[in-house]
């Protein structure tokens, strides 16, 4: 399993809080290259982000970047 999280924290900040894309400090290039790449098809992913109102926006941003490879 692959969880996947965008943290509002500094690295090694030990604190687990949580953003929305484009909002946290890893980036959507990340995420990208983690969907586009064929290693982690068939990997159950969790998603942690901040607001529900956008998780549907969320995966399908996600979706569309693996079709796009």
């Amino acid at each position: 399993m692959l969880e996947q999280e965008l943290h509002k924290g500094e690295f090694n900040s030990r604190v687990d809080r949580h953003h929305s894309f484009g909002e946290g400090n890893i980036g959507k290039t990340v995420f990208s290259w983690l969907m586009k790449d064929a290693r982690f098809d068939g990997i159950p992913m969790i998603l942690e982000t901040v607001n529900p109102d956008i998780w549907k926006d969320e995966i399908a941003w996600l979706k569309s970047e693996q079709q796009s490879s």
